[in-house]
């Protein structure tokens, strides 16, 4: 039988070691928690896992990385470029490195996503919304 995972006080400095970590043991609050790869033994990937309410999310940003989300429940109105996608629950969006992009939760219900960067960290730069 293989071993179990490594607990959350398991922090996978070493190479090889599963993590196993619960979503409230990591930084943020019920609206948002994030996961950055660099804290964690250096994982390629940093992300968010988003239960945004009606009305809220980021306001036009850009990343020298590719974004994608993972639509898990409700609905929501995506920003990319010169595009506005509405997309919902079992849906992916992808924006490509370098795009401004941001999203509002639809009304009607929460909007819960992962929101998957393709780098160790975090690297956002914040633009101002169009006229």
């Amino acid at each position: 039988m293989p071993p179990p995972l490594a607990s959350s006080s398991h922090r996978g400095e070493e190479a090889g070691v599963a993590l196993h970590i619960r979503n409230t043991e990591l930084p943020g609050n019920d609206e948002s928690r994030t996961f950055l790869g660099r804290d964690h033994g250096g994982v390629p990937v940093s992300f968010f896992v988003q239960a945004s309410p009606p009305g809220h999310g980021p306001g036009p940003h850009t990343h020298p990385y590719a974004e994608v989300f993972v639509l898990h429940e409700g609905s929501g109105e995506f920003l990319a470029g010169e595009e506005t996608i509405e997309a919902t629950g079992g849906s992916v969006v992808v924006v490509p490195p370098g795009e401004v992009h941001g999203f509002t939760a639809s009304p009607g219900g929460t909007l819960r996503m992962t929101c998957l960067h393709l780098h160790d960290r975090m690297i956002t730069e914040w633009v101002e919304p169009r006229s």
